[in-house]
């Protein structure tokens, strides 16, 4: 057995002990905590100025998505479908035979609209493309693509929530997806992110065996994936799948209304999971709201929302009496400021992401990215949480914040690799240090 003091300044985030002035770290976890005399094999002084905490958790992104969008061609500063297609002229398809471009947005194009098959064939018949717009959820195919993914000819190419057609594409090649793997984990590690929340739901076992996999050739964060709840199989909720956490049933209302989502949110009910559905709009959380308050979720588990961008203040009531949770990311605001103030209302603006009226309701919150989407940088959606563009009074402050953003509060049995160093901006681990 080994054991480490670790002796200085150590913030918890448990309000009934925010502080400490020292740890013991027995085989790995936090063993105790404000421990005056105890013998140890090691200590461990942390520097003047330097920080112990728990790390980040990333609560929604997509890491699939995430790398494949580090193996394409940046599209996000392009301003017309002119310069869009420029720009794939100039590149070159990647291993796996596929020229991907990602993260366009229609809405900032002069044109003001996606490109289509045509505009993509102007580059390119002799090889596919595939482009994904900022969001995700709307990708453009060429006619070469289009052949291959058993799309008809006679479309546009835009594909609007398309995932089964677009899965049918090859995958990355597997040294591209490791080397973007890498590189990514080590950016994260960087800015103290120790864990993600993986909300793809189009994952199922293999989603989560692939995840697994990209751990153990690269040193990443702890990893809990949702899967899709019309693809649950035999998985179990709560159990480790290849070393990732089996996490929510993942339901998208806009695939659902195909596959009912009250009895999507039933059934994974009934194989003791909790559900998290994407939510961006009024209509549209309204349609979850009543769907959740005809099932409720397993025992000790809570049902989640996913984004809540948009909201009435009645609704909210409601999401609070259910005793749900939500998951929403306040640097949508810094990154699409701009098309909200085209898109929205004065009044719509100010039921925009909310934050403070959700703390207000005492509803549980965490925050994150939706990466690719936006950046996964916690100080980042910190800073917009404390200091808005728009709807200065869903402002919070900037303790709760980090409060809602780390992984969980430090604890006896935290994995000691959970814990951070923070000295300024930079963030390293216990491990570094010995």
């Amino acid at each position: 057995m080994t054991s480490v003091l670790v002796k200085g300044t150590i913030r918890t985030f448990d309000p009934t002990c925010p502080t400490a002035r020292s740890i013991v770290l027995r085989d790995g976890v936090v063993a105790e905590i404000n421990s005056e005399n105890c013998e140890t094999d090691s200590v461990l002084e942390l520097a003047p100025g330097e920080t112990l905490q728990p790390g980040w958790r990333d609560d929604h992104t997509h890491l699939l998505s995430t790398l494949a969008t580090r193996c394409s061609v940046d599209l996000s500063e392009i301003g017309s479908i002119d310069q869009l297609l420029q720009r794939l002229a100039a590149s070159a398809p990647g291993r796996n035979g596929w020229l991907r471009g990602a993260r366009f947005e229609p809405s900032f194009l002069k044109e003001q609209r996606n490109p289509t098959r045509v505009d993509l064939d102007s580059v390119a018949t002799e090889f596919p493309i595939v482009l994904h717009d900022q969001t995700g959820h709307v990708a453009v195919v060429n006619t070469k693509a289009a052949r291959e993914l058993g799309v008809p000819e006679d479309s546009d190419g835009v594909l609007v929530e398309q995932e089964d057609i677009l899965s049918r594409a090859p995958r990355l090649d597997w040294r591209d997806l490791t080397q973007a793997a890498s590189l990514t984990f080590q950016d994260w590690a960087q800015k103290g992110l120790v864990a993600i929340t993986d909300a793809t739901h189009t994952n199922d076992a293999s989603s989560l065996q692939t995840l697994g996999e990209l751990l153990v050739v690269c040193e990443g964060p702890q990893i809990t994936a949702m899967v899709g709840a019309d693809r649950l199989g035999n998985l179990r909720y709560g159990d480790m799948h290849n070393g990732v956490r089996v996490g929510h049933a993942k339901v998208m209302p806009d695939v659902a209304v195909r596959n009912d989502i009250s009895g999507l949110i039933k059934e994974a009910h009934e194989k003791g999971f909790p559900v998290a559905i994407h939510v961006m709009d009024i209509d549209v959380l309204e349609e979850v709201l009543q769907a959740l308050s005809k099932s409720a979720p397993p025992v000790a588990t809570q049902d989640r929302l996913e984004h809540c961008s948009l909201a009435l203040p009645e609704q909210l009531d409601r999401v609070a009496e259910l005793g749900l949770r939500v998951c929403t990311q306040p640097s949508f605001l810094l990154h699409r400021l701009k098309k909200y103030v085209l898109e929205l209302s004065p009044i719509e603006q100010q039921w925009l992401w909310p934050l403070a009226s959700l703390l207000d309701r005492q509803i549980d919150v965490s925050l994150s990215s939706d990466s690719p989407v936006v950046p996964a940088d916690p100080e980042e959606w910190i800073q917009v949480a404390t200091d808005r563009p728009i709807a200065h009074s869903e402002e919070i402050s900037d303790s709760e914040a980090r409060t809602l953003t780390i992984v969980s509060p430090m604890e006896v049995g935290m994995p000691s690799d959970l814990l951070v160093t923070v000295s300024g901006s930079e963030y390293g681990t216990l491990a570094s240090r010995n």
